[in-house]
């Protein structure tokens, strides 16, 4: 019997879930210690669902390093630092990127290839074959701009920009044994600052050639300048809220945006069965969850097709405000972490926020203000 549409896209989401499920459970416990029951578990699924799509736990490791990969492509590929103009400071550029993804919970921030291939290099093979393949294939992606800075700075030497790309790698894959040891991000932080500043002595610019990257000094200047976002955090107690939503699993930059296209249709829908308040969306990590759905004024009568109803427990909220387009909400919220981190607010578990206090319907880009709240004790 053929497959009706809604059962392939049950059977690719089950499938997705317990993908997401393994980079967090794998990175949080190694490869060795994580049982089928915890990835089911995690993923809300049974073993019968597990099975349907993965012979055994190693055909989900190896896959699980592919989407790993893939999704690190996506996200590299789309940063901002490819369009610096100038070799170095796209090199740079890259540093300062992997610094700003230090966020959130140690499974979080670390890598999957190297938690894995640390276990799995000699009882797995084909899991340490993946990893190598994975990592030198994200150290390939930094080759054509390290050549086009050695050629442009004049830099040649017994080496390679391939042997240079590979130790890039070495630095940000020691970087997150040293944060589990230490429990917290900032060694890895300060080491990719070192390495930021290798780069910088390797291929000595010029003194009257200024850099166009984020230099060390001028991270927090360009940030305040370019984004507006409060940068207290408030402790504010959010009431609780009728909420109706449709709720995705995946990287979230990727599929906030389809998300929240495919609910929206049924904002007329929703709107018959109850007073419509605001709309926001939900979200956490580990495995990650994205739900983008509208508030209403009490419980609705029912709930359309394909979404959920749930009545969300109010709360202690950290929230920062940012004004301007949603384009920058990524960037926004990185920061935010970034100060809830240095200022040490203690957080709960739970979902994080984004409260969208202008109609993104009506109102300007530029104009748009963004309530951003995590969930604090």
């Amino acid at each position: 019997m053929a497959l009706t549409d809604t059962q392939h896209e049950f059977q690719h989401e089950s499938k997705t879930k317990l993908l997401d499920a393994a980079l967090y459970v794998i990175r949080a416990r190694g490869y060795s210690a994580t049982r089928v029951e915890d990835i089911c578990a995690a993923a809300g699924l049974t073993k019968g669902s597990f099975f349907h799509h993965f012979k055994s736990k190693e055909e989900l490791a190896l896959a699980a390093a592919q989407y790993f990969s893939d999704m690190a492509d996506r996200l590299f590929a789309a940063a901002p630092y490819h369009q610096l103009p100038d070799p170095l400071d796209r090199l740079l550029g890259y540093v300062d990127f992997r610094i700003s993804l230090l966020l959130g919970e140690l499974p979080e921030y670390t890598c999957l290839f190297g938690t894995m291939v640390q276990e799995a290099y000699e009882t797995h093979p084909a899991i340490r074959e993946a990893c190598d393949r994975c990592i030198v294939s994200h150290a390939q992606t930094l080759e054509d701009d390290i050549a086009a800075a050695m050629a442009k700075y004049n830099v040649h030497g017994a080496w390679t920009p391939r042997s240079l790309a590979l130790y890039t790698q070495v630095v940000i894959q020691g970087s997150f044994v040293l944060a589990k040891a230490e429990q917290g991000p900032q060694v890895a932080a300060d080491s990719l600052d070192h390495l930021r500043r290798y780069f910088e002595l390797l291929f000595e610019r010029p003194a009257t050639q200024p850099s166009t990257a984020q230099s060390d000094a001028a991270k927090e200047t360009q940030m305040t300048s370019t984004i507006s976002l409060t940068t207290e955090p408030e402790v504010v107690i959010r009431p609780a809220m009728h909420y109706v939503f449709l709720e995705k699993t995946g990287y979230i930059p990727s599929i906030a945006q389809g998300t929240w296209q495919a609910v929206e249709k049924f904002a007329a829908q929703i709107g018959q069965s109850g007073q419509i308040v605001g709309a926001c969306a939900l979200y956490k990590c580990g495995p990650d969850i994205y739900r983008a759905g509208y508030i209403l004024a009490a419980r609705p009568a029912s709930v359309p097709d394909g979404l959920s109803y749930e009545e969300v427990p109010g709360g202690n909220y950290v929230k920062f405000v940012l004004q301007g387009p949603y384009s920058q909400l990524a960037e926004a919220t990185s920061r935010a972490f970034q100060l809830v981190a240095e200022k040490q607010v203690p957080l709960r578990d739970g979902f994080n926020i984004e409260s969208y206090v202008t109609d993104p319907r009506t109102t300007p880009q530029e104009q748009s203000i963004t309530e951003i709240l995590f969930p604090a004790l």
